[in-house]
């Protein structure tokens, strides 16, 4: 008998196992498991078990039960080499489970007691006649089950069963479809076997001329390696992935925001992955995907790479690689060890994509497939040319771990809807393969509007670094980083602890770019700042210094040149930033020869001649690339490692000029998801620079929402900008102008809710923990909560928000968590049960796009009104709108929502209620707003809803806002960029 390892398996994937080998042994009818009457989990069966028909055979001599048969898993996840261990282990397990039967049956609080029992568990039992395990453990349970309170309390079971590990075995030996789906088991035997017969690739071997094994060795080198910074100078110790790898904490976000736990991102992965995926199995896993959102250096990037590393030490744990790859094995084994993190024992094919190099390609007008894809780049890094018709066979035989790294670097709408097409695609021809698959997506939360369903990904919101988190990590980096200076490691580590300590630097440390970059910091700084644009700029000034300081010849160019050189870094910033808008230039960068011309530009623009303007360009650009090395390689060309460092650049050239033209640069950027982060550091630089920004930035956002184009304020940017310059720490020490931006905030309880509803509740959650504003923020809810229909659900879903952003804190003795819960209930109790409904629907098609049910089962439900009908015909109506601007709102309104459809309830004139909301294609409403009359025209029909049909307005805004929040602003920017330079360039 095959010693098949069933600790490899976990205990949620355990459970799957003893119901696909019950199945296939007792009969179709064994149901999955449910809780069992102490928190456990239960499959059960009812009718007649024959078992001289089975592979276990007669329990006890008894061939034939007939009644209602439980089974219970029982999974040790490190079994004792001693038998008499895991018996005694075993036998504390089953008496707590009859206990909770007894209590069950005493109290009368299950349905119906089980028969006959079944107890199925990993653990290996000596067959030694009377004193071996089995024995002993038999023993047991007959007498607990004979006990005379067990059969006063009721619970009269006939007879019981013990599944132990040499019993599962030799069931996996007899059912080999059942090992078959359970690949911890397999061999590449088995594999070979399966699959069809190719004379040129020894697909699924593992073995030398494998192009998957080949593929494996290539990743694992690459995904080594963590882009920080080697800038050279002391305490410069190469960062590896299992160095400095972290696991961070995250949400699991469902529905409506409301957190469903708080568990560790990369654990959370590897157990999911841990079990069979298979949508086929019998105890299928709901939500096979999951979906990593977090910030800007929030590490989605290195989470990702550290999940795709524990698959391939998994796979390649039982060859024999090269020294060089098994010093990584075994290096990535220590640093799973060291985060408490188990080698999948599921040993997943991981294959990581970056999407915005396949955006690239697809925005090339090739209809390209992600396996198609993937074929072509494996079959370009090996021997052997792979097709996609391979990697479906292999996506058939054996489980995959596909990871989706970037969402948020493909800013076109179009190139997003291709992804989203792309990846459905996939998701659609695995399940018709019954493939065991689980894709890991990351993205930034801003610009993520169009949901992957819920209904299959989990969505992991990661959380910021608690304090202690912040420090350890902190101590990790400093220990690396000064490996043979202990002087400096004891100096960097002290000023990390304060740091981490301090109330308004620990904002700066949040994330662990935050802590990295901070660690260059109090090398030379020992005050630290209080903002983000600050610390990244500190960054890149530490940088410079420290080559300027050394005794090397280039330092004096450096010096002497210091404002062409950040001249340079602002131009590729902001060049590179533009480029990234779109989806053919999603992982942007430059060729050598144009960072060399803009060097030279810069030359010739101070009056240098030819000569020597072209051998100071070649300077700028060696030390630009290989001295600060901010700039690295990219297939030919450079570009950022950092892209927050890119964001930075790209806002120091923005911010260059006077300030009516620095205002109308952030105006045309203000709403553009991929401009944020730049738009934030660009506005950190303005305040640190003049306290007169504070009323430049607070005018700019009164008057950002007032462009007839965009239907002037129905769905404003200003809130969500707000929002997050609170949470970037610009307002500190600035009390005028933290109190213009909550302001600004409050907007968004006068409007329909749209993009950045949650952002705007997270951020009222924060001000509200503040004694100075608690008041004003639950005063102004409050006065919502008792407003028009629309003011009420609102109110009601920004409180949800803020209870669930308090309820993550896990501080329940905050004083703010008890005002938000009572305002909720007032505010709830003044929500009708029609506007319930809408804010369910709402939030159901917003979210899951899918019909929400009535609260109240009303029948006949109400008549489907299709919304691009509607407001067509009101359009004509109300707005007055005919001829061909009608026909072209008509056809606009129809192509952006399809067959978006609400329910009108309750008295005249009814509440809306949102039933479909299917986006199709918004590209064709937005350019129909471009026609004045068809804009004046929808903003009127707009205006004439009752506050009950809220969620119409709602309802178009979400199906065209993300679209027209992208549409392009890069070539106007740069446009306007260059030409204000080439003003300042001319001397009279």
């Amino acid at each position: 008998m095959p010693d098949h390892d069933l600790t490899r398996l976990g205990s949620r994937a355990f459970e799957q196992l003893v119901v696909a080998l019950a199945r296939r042994d007792i009969g179709a009818g064994v149901q999955v498991f449910g809780d069992g009457p102490d928190g456990g989990r239960e499959a059960t069966f009812d009718g007649t078990i024959n078992w001289s028909n089975t592979t276990s055979g007669g329990q006890d001599g008894s061939d034939q039960w007939s009644g209602y048969t439980v089974l219970q898993a029982k999974f040790h996840l490190k079994p004792s080499p001693e038998p008499i261990d895991n018996a005694l282990w075993l036998q504390q397990r089953i008496k707590s489970e009859i206990d909770g039967w007894t209590r069950a049956a005493s109290d009368h609080t299950r349905a119906r007691l089980p028969d006959f029992l079944i107890f199925v568990t990993n653990v290996d039992l000596s067959s030694v006649a009377k004193i071996g395990g089995i024995d002993r453990v038999n023993k047991a349970v007959r007498g607990w089950l004979s006990d005379k309170d067990t059969l006063r309390a009721g619970l009269l079971v006939k007879d019981f069963a013990i599944w132990h590990a040499d019993q599962l075995r030799s069931m996996l030996d007899a059912y080999e479809g059942v090992r078959w789906a359970f690949p911890a088991f397999l061999t590449v035997g088995d594999v070979l076997s399966k699959l069809p017969s190719q004379e040129w690739v020894n697909l699924g071997s593992f073995d030398a001329q494998d192009p998957l094994r080949e593929q494996l060795l290539h990743t694992i080198k690459d995904d080594r390696w963590i882009r920080l910074s080697q800038s050279g100078g002391p305490g410069e110790a190469k960062l590896w992935l299992d160095d400095i790898a972290i696991d961070l904490p995250a949400r699991i976000v469902r529905g409506d925001s409301t957190s469903e736990a708080t568990v560790q991102a990369v654990d959370h992965v590897l157990r999911l992955g841990d079990t069979v995926l298979r949508q086929r199995q019998p105890d299928r896993i709901k939500r096979p995907h999951v979906v990593l959102v977090g910030g800007p250096g929030q590490g989605k990037s290195t989470l990702s790479q550290l999940i795709a590393q524990a698959y391939r030490v998994a796979l390649l744990s039982d060859t024999d690689p090269a020294p060089t790859v098994k010093e990584i094995i075994e290096s990535t084994r220590e640093a799973l060890a060291r985060l408490g993190l188990a080698v999948p024992g599921n040993r997943r094919w991981p294959v990581r994509v970056d999407l915005a190099k396949y955006a690239e390609e697809l925005a090339s007008a090739a209809d390209v497939s992600l396996l198609r894809w993937i074929a072509t780049r494996i079959s370009d890094r090996t021997d052997r040319t792979i097709s996609p018709g391979d990697l479906r066979t292999w996506l058939r035989a054996w489980p995959w771990a596909l990871i989706l790294d970037g969402l948020d670097e493909v800013p076109s709408a179009s190139a997003r809807r291709q992804i989203y097409s792309r990846i459905d695609d996939l998701l659609t021809a695995a399940e018709e393969v019954d493939a065991d698959l689980m894709v890991v997506v990351t993205t930034r939360p801003t610009g993520y509007d169009e949901r992957f369903p819920e209904d299959r990904f989990d969505h992991l919101n990661l959380e910021r670094l608690p304090p202690d988190g912040a420090a350890a990590f902190a101590q990790q980096i400093t220990d690396k980083r000064f490996t043979n200076d202990d002087e400096m490691r004891i100096k960097v580590a002290a000023r990390m602890r304060d740091a981490a300590h301090d109330p308004v630097t620990i904002r700066l440390m949040e994330t662990p770019l935050q802590v990295t970059v901070m660690s260059f910091i109090v090398e030379k700084y020992p005050t630290l700042p209080p903002d983000r644009f600050t610390l990244f700029d500190m960054y890149y000034r530490t940088m410079f210094d420290r080559e300027v300081a050394k005794d090397i010849p280039i330092a004096r160019f450096l010096s002497r040149h210091r404002t062409q050189i950040d001249s340079l870094h602002e131009q590729v910033g902001l060049t590179l930033q533009a480029a990234s808008e779109t989806a053919d230039g999603a992982d942007a960068w430059i060729p050598a020869q144009y960072l060399h011309d803009i060097a030279l530009g810069h030359m010739v623009a101070r009056g240098f001649g030819a000569d020597e303007a072209h051998t100071h360009a070649a300077a700028l650009v060696e030390a630009a690339t290989h001295r600060l090395v901010l700039l690295g390689p990219r297939d030919g060309g450079v570009g950022f490692d950092i892209r927050t460092l890119q964001e930075l650049m790209a806002a120091r050239a923005i911010t260059e000029g006077d300030d009516t033209v620095v205002m109308s640069r952030l105006r045309l950027i203000a709403h553009h998801p991929h401009w944020r982060n730049t738009w934030l550091l660009a506005a950190g630089e303005l305040l640190l620079r003049s306290a007169r920004f504070e009323k430049h930035i607070l005018e700019l956002l009164k008057q950002l929402d007032t462009d007839l184009h965009r239907l002037n304020d129905r769905y404003p940017t200003a809130p969500g900008l707000a929002a997050d310059m609170l949470e970037d720490n610009l307002a500190v020490n600035r009390p005028r102008f933290e109190g213009g931006l909550i302001k600004r905030l409050f907007l968004a309880l006068e409007r329909t809710p749209v993009v950045d509803i949650y952002r705007v509740g997270e951020a009222l959650r924060r001000t509200a923990e503040k004694e100075d504003y608690r008041r004003m923020v639950y005063d102004t809810i409050a006065a919502a909560a008792t407003g028009s229909s629309l003011h009420r659900a609102v109110a009601n879903l920004v409180l949800t928000i803020m209870l669930a952003s308090h309820a993550k804190l896990g501080r329940e003795d905050n004083v703010g968590l008890s005002s938000v819960r009572i305002a909720l209930g007032s505010a709830h109790a003044n929500l009708s049960q029609e506007n319930n409904d809408a804010l369910v629907g709402w939030k159901e098609t917003r979210e899951r796009r899918r019909r929400p049910p009535l609260t109240d089962k009303t029948d006949p439900r109400p008549t489907e009104i299709n919304l691009a009908a509607h407001l067509s015909g009101l359009a004509q109506s109300v707005g007055g709108l005919n001829g061909p601007d009608l026909e072209l709102l008509t056809a606009s309104l129809t192509a952006t929502l399809g067959y978006s459809s609400f329910w009108l309830v309750g008295p005249t004139p009814g509440t809306a209620v949102p039933v479909v909301l299917k986006p199709d294609a918004p590209d064709a409403l937005l350019q129909a707003l471009q026609n004045d009359d068809v804009a004046t025209s929808l903003d009127l029909v707009l205006g004439t809803f009752p506050p009950a049909q809220w969620a119409i307005e709602s309802m178009l805004g979400n199906a065209f806002k993300p679209a027209q929040n992208r549409q392009s602003v890069g070539p106007g920017l740069l446009r306007a960029i260059a030409d204000a330079n080439a003003d300042d360039n001319t001397y009279s």
